[in-house]
């Protein structure tokens, strides 16, 4: 996936310990192949755009010091805020003249929607619950719901 996309979201916060008390660095790791990539890579590799999150400013510098100078945005632990984070990071890198994003309300509301609606789709596909879905399934769960909606708008 990292070779695929040309936009990676990568929070840092997200560095969690597990019962033993060792810190799973997946998080950190994406960000380095992806960041390596771009320097490293070729054509549209080197295009590739990073947003990186935190949960306090300036965290990361203990551990992940070599990644001083890149822009990290600060989310507090807030979901409102990390929406705020990832929308405007993605409304300031999408195509020149195309439309604006929704505002950060509206995302918030469009999800309360899609939490309460989905359940019917799970069921319906025979699917586990939202919280115990893998990546592809809950990817498929989003397009199934945004086309459901779609259809009933029609």
């Amino acid at each position: 996936m990292i070779g695929e996309c040309d936009w990676g979201i990568h929070d840092l916060s997200r560095i969690e310990v597990d019962a033993a008390g060792i810190p799973r660095f997946n998080m950190p790791m994406e960000l380095g192949l992806y960041l390596g990539a771009r320097l490293l890579g070729e054509g549209r590799h080197r295009r590739k755009r990073a947003l990186i999150l935190e949960a306090e400013r300036h965290r990361y510098d203990a551990v992940l010091s070599d990644i001083s100078g890149q822009d990290i945005e600060v989310h507090g632990n807030d979901p409102d805020q990390a929406i705020r984070c990832v929308r405007n990071w993605i409304s300031e890198n999408r195509p020149r003249n195309t439309a604006p994003l929704r505002g950060v309300a509206a995302m918030r509301a469009d999800y309360r929607l899609f939490q309460v609606g989905v359940g019917a789709l799970l069921i319906a596909r025979r699917l586990d619950a939202l919280d115990e879905l893998t990546h592809s399934d809950f990817l498929f769960a989003v397009r199934d719901w945004i086309a459901s909606r779609a259809e009933g708008l029609a």
